[in-house]
């Protein structure tokens, strides 16, 4: 039985992931010998009057860790010193000064400080588990579930997805449709969605969704934040509730995405926002 997490704006699903980044680099800190005793990082590695320190080599490995890769100290040592030549190497071609690259350095400041601050954020109010128990009630409580089977067609704008909509009418076949233009990762797939639950979309999707009898297909475009969908239901079917612990780490994802989303609606509120190029402001759905 599929189980998916409701749909996010991109930036909150960024924000997240980089605050579950932290979370595992703040644990791995906690275990290094040197965190919290108040001396000096103990020096691994000095490379041309650089010195590397612990703390370096420990966020080194979890880093290659991350990629999937599974060093011993001494491969990680040597890893850390290459990429310090590489880096000196880097600083004395001047490539800090490109504007590309230090656009990018400045992106990636960003992110790491905002996830920094999503995981400070959820550390003061973690997720209780009445929380949880009443947001499980909310989700399942009402006894079996619906789910739908549906395939859709996302396009950037509204008059391609009327175009599409002729052209189903005319007897145009949906999945090869989709292949064709949908610009959503299911494309490939003839946009087929597999089974989900209403609650799992976003409201204008799901209410269309909904809608819809088996086997036909919305006669107008439904718009979301990810663009304009065409929507064929394909089949409806009833399920059993999961139990509380298989979907627990889910509820408790969505608890946490939905307090970041009311928190970064507070941000907004309180602070003075300008768009100078009116074009490249957030009017317009976003994936």
């Amino acid at each position: 039985m599929s189980r998916r997490h409701p749909l996010l704006p991109y930036s909150l699903l960024l924000l997240l992931g980089a605050a579950a980044w932290h979370a595992g680099t703040a644990r791995g800190a906690e275990e290094s010998p040197t965190q919290d005793t108040g001396q000096a990082p103990r020096p691994v590695a000095v490379v041309n009057g650089t010195t590397l320190t612990e703390a370096d080599l420990l966020a080194y490995a979890r880093a290659q860790g991350r990629r999937g890769a599974r060093l011993s100290r001494q491969q990680a040592l040597r890893g850390l010193v290459d990429r310090e030549l590489l880096y000196q190497e880097a600083l004395q071609a001047g490539l800090d000064r490109d504007p590309a690259v230090a656009a990018e350095l400045r992106n990636q400041e960003r992110n790491l400080l905002a996830g920094v601050q999503v995981d400070r954020l959820l550390r003061q109010r973690p997720v209780s588990e009445e929380e949880l128990r009443r947001a499980y009630r909310q989700r399942y409580g009402q006894g079996k579930l619906r789910e739908y089977k549906a395939r859709h067609i996302l396009v950037r704008d509204e008059a391609t997805a009327r175009q599409l909509i002729e052209e189903l009418e005319g007897g145009a076949d949906f999945a090869t449709l989709a292949r064709e233009h949908s610009v959503g990762p299911s494309a490939k797939q003839g946009g087929d969605l597999g089974w989900f639950s209403a609650a799992s979309m976003v409201a204008p999707f799901a209410e269309a969704v909904q809608g819809l009898a088996k086997w036909t297909y919305t006669k107008e475009p439904v718009r979301t934040r990810f663009g304009w969908h065409v929507i064929l239901l394909e089949d409806i079917r009833e399920v059993e509730p999961p139990a509380f612990e298989e979907v627990a780490g889910q509820l408790r994802a969505a608890l946490q995405s939905q307090a970041v989303a009311r928190h970064l609606e507070s941000l907004r509120r309180q602070a003075e926002i300008h768009f100078p190029n009116a074009g490249a402001g957030p009017g317009a759905p976003a994936r």
